[in-house]
């Protein structure tokens, strides 16, 4: 199946199989993950750490934690499977998930239970249940929150329901409370104990010492206030503050020291943190949605303002990164890393690729080494965002690209309408990660094929470079 128009209806239908697919999920709202890394293996005795996974993977799933270590783990994939949704809803005229999706999540998913604690003991101690709870769609991740801001933005949009505008606005102003100067400025990546971690006691990456402000969590600072602004302007309500909070977001992420971090690095491209010293040298680490975020942010920015200089970066970023090249780094001792240095996602054959989802020639990986629910939702928020960009400035190239992509993933799509990581090779494992991008990528083909009358103009689009 070539056509979005006809792809697009059964895809989301089986992205639905997933939401409410077990007693908590309905419950709850949100979408089902089996994690298999909370499986026990019995059958395994081969080390002690394997033998100690079993033993506490046996304990939660006795316990009944699994499901809520799971809706807490992929509280921020539900909020990316939501904007899907509505995104669909959006570009197609369907609204058949208004009432049954999005005002159900919307009523249900705050009793989602996000212990006010650091996210490692929520797998370790059954007694985190007991513990107090964030309230509404606050969690202890700032990106987190991030991502239902803006699911509940683009609700507003949709429908004109001011409680989802009003449930952003509550989100946004939990989000202005990470910002410090730590390192000149910019919010924190999470929390520690219901506050700001700025001693980086929990809310850091493994093996991280100090403080941690990454670039995700500020990407979604800048975006959801640019979003809240432009939409309190076209109200005629006062939007100063949000303005304010958007433009300081992108002062500190794009100056250099010792006014921000410069996140973008020379080749175009947002890496995605600094250092445990606030200085920009993480190259190696290029994921896609670290590109797409702020496509959407900048292109507000210059509605609001009428300063074209914010699209035009956002343009920079976009023209970098789909002209980027996917580069596996040589194991140690093969050879020298050619500069620039490796990327974790880029283009082969016209085709994105996340680092985790091919092998060099963009081929499928070997069974058993496939990547999880999160780096597989990562091209879908890019692609959703350069469809933004693109009905912003009309740049062909944005165009092909998405529908060379959208033409790609069709042709590998199963029997049952669903996507795997790879949009250029079979799927691999079906989930509601892999298939909230997949949706992500037809509407966003969708979208763009408005300009031309038709959405079948993928099926003549070719990969650029071919």
């Amino acid at each position: 199946m070539r056509d979005p128009s006809a792809a697009a209806p059964l895809a989301v239908r089986a992205l639905q199989q997933w939401y409410g697919a077990d007693p908590y999920s309905r419950d709850k709202g949100i979408y089902s993950y089996h994690d298999p890394a909370l499986d026990a293996h019995w059958a395994d005795w081969g080390s002690l750490s394997q033998i100690g996974r079993n033993f506490v993977n046996t304990a939660i799933a006795l316990t009944g934690q699994r499901n809520r270590i799971q809706g807490t783990a992929r509280w921020w994939n539900s909020a990316n499977a939501i904007t899907a949704v509505i995104g669909y809803m959006s570009v197609t005229g369907d609204r058949s998930y208004l009432k049954s999706v999005i005002e159900n999540t919307f009523t249900k998913a705050p009793g989602v239970h996000r212990p006010i604690t650091t996210w490692a003991s929520l797998a370790r101690s059954p007694g985190a249940l007991r513990r107090a709870s964030y309230p509404g769609f606050i969690n202890g991740f700032y990106d987190d929150e991030g991502w239902w801001a803006l699911a509940w933005i683009d609700a507003y949009d949709l429908t004109g329901e001011e409680r989802y505008l009003a449930a952003a606005e509550d989100i946004f102003l939990d989000m202005t409370g990470g910002w410090d100067d730590v390192w000149h400025g910019g919010i924190y990546w999470g929390k520690h104990n219901g506050q700001p971690d700025r001693a980086g006691a929990a809310a850091v990456p493994a093996g991280w010492h100090g403080p941690y402000k990454n670039a995700i969590a500020n990407e979604l600072f800048i975006s959801v206030a640019a979003a809240l602004a432009l939409r309190r302007r076209r109200d005629g309500e006062d939007h100063a503050d949000c303005l304010g909070w958007a433009r300081r977001g992108w002062a500190w992420f794009s100056s250099p020291p010792p006014d921000g971090v410069a996140m973008i690095n020379a080749a175009g491209l947002v890496n995605d943190s600094p250092n445990s010293s606030g200085v920009n040298n993480n190259t190696a680490s290029i994921w896609s949605y670290n590109q797409g975020v702020l496509l959407r942010g900048l292109s507000d920015l210059t509605e609001l303002t009428g300063d074209h200089a914010y699209r035009a970066r956002a343009e920079e970023i976009a023209d970098a990164f789909i002209g980027n090249p996917w580069y596996q780094a040589p194991r140690p001792g093969k050879g020298q890393a050619p500069e620039p240095p490796p990327t974790q996602s880029g283009v082969i054959h016209g085709i994105l690729h996340e680092h985790d989802d091919c092998t060099a020639d963009g081929s499928a990986r070997p069974p058993g080494r496939t990547p999880g629910a999160d780096s597989t939702l990562f091209k879908g928020i890019f692609v959703r965002n350069l469809a933004r960009l693109y009905r912003a400035t009309g740049k062909p190239s944005y165009r092909q690209f998405i529908l060379a992509n959208a033409l790609s993933a069709l042709d590998h799509m199963n029997e049952h309408s669903q996507f795997g990581c790879n949009w250029a090779a079979p799927v691999d494992v079906a989930d509601f990660a892999r298939q909230a991008a997949g949706v992500d990528l037809i509407n966003a083909a969708l979208l763009v094929s408005k300009d031309t009358g038709t959405a079948t103009a993928a099926q003549t689009a070719q990969p650029a470079g071919t």
